[in-house]
């Protein structure tokens, strides 16, 4: 017997980087894994009081296979209402002030913050105003998705967690993911073996024969922080709406069939493809 904690988040914007892009930040659909196990830390370090230590903790229980998987899948599959999830590109534009200011690439060459400093005590605006927008900015393209609520599932077999810890959960993702959570539970289930699984959560890929429905294959972090490749359900396309067309991201249920029998969960919110298949 094992049990899953569900918690339903609502993200008005949210982006979590595709670890393999740089400088151009494109975003993955759903939450990696990686960054589910990040969340579950964080809300254990507020609530024990233990702040950064609880990673250390909450990789202990992965590496000892008391947790055995952390997924996330966007509301809309299994008849709930389908809203689909819109990305949308913006550049990001950031002052260095408290890191960059303070570095130096020669020796005995005045910081940054230094020079900064004396511009603004001698009024010279121009001067300040060169070094903040030109030597203390860097720029960025990043993509967001929009407007939608994200089912979060851990799976824990021997171990013992408060589902209520889930409710101090205050962003996914980078600074900018805030999010609010709008209900938790959770379930007891049975973990089950087969080579063929219906999932609308991402599933790992390796042994995979052969997908049925829309899905996309992305290299992303496990709950280990190791890039493995996962099968990500969901269909990317483009669609018409009254002021042009626009991508969108929509939900979907595939069939994955494997080479060999892998663990799995049955929930009412769908299967779950477990660790280590």
């Amino acid at each position: 017997m094992a049990k899953v904690i569900f918690t339903q988040v609502r993200l008005p914007l949210f982006s979590i980087k595709h670890p393999e892009a740089f400088q151009v930040m494109s975003a993955i659909p759903f939450p990696q894994p990686s960054s589910l196990i990040g969340a579950l830390a964080y809300c254990l370090g507020i609530m024990r009081g233990i702040g950064t230590k609880a990673y250390d903790i909450v990789l202990k229980m992965v590496e000892k296979g008391e947790i055995l998987a952390a997924r996330a899948r966007p509301l809309g599959v299994l008849g709930e209402s389908k809203l689909p999830l819109t990305p949308s590109s913006v550049i990001l534009r950031r002052f260095r002030v408290a890191d960059k200011a303070h570095e130096t690439k020669r020796k005995k060459e005045r910081k940054p913050i230094v020079r900064l400093m004396e511009a603004i005590k001698g009024d010279d605006m121009m001067s300040a105003r060169r070094i903040l927008e030109v030597e203390l900015t860097d720029a960025f393209y990043r993509e967001y998705l929009m407007g939608f609520d994200l089912i979060c599932a851990w799976v824990f077999h021997g171990a013992e967690i408060d589902p209520n810890l889930l409710w101090l959960m205050p962003r996914l993702g980078d600074t900018e993911s805030l999010c609010s959570v709008i209900r938790v539970w959770q379930e007891g289930v049975e973990l089950e073996s087969s080579g063929k699984v219906d999932t609308c959560f991402p599933a790992p890929s390796e042994g995979v024969q052969r997908v049925e429905g829309s899905f996309m294959l992305m290299r992303i972090c496990d709950e280990q922080r190791i890039m493995r490749p996962f099968i990500i359900p969901c269909e990317y396309t483009i669609e018409k709406g009254p002021r042009g067309k626009y991508p969108v991201v929509r939900p979907s249920i595939v069939t994955i069939e494997y080479d060999h029998p892998v663990s799995y969960c049955r929930t009412s919110m769908g299967n779950i493809v477990l660790r280590g298949i």
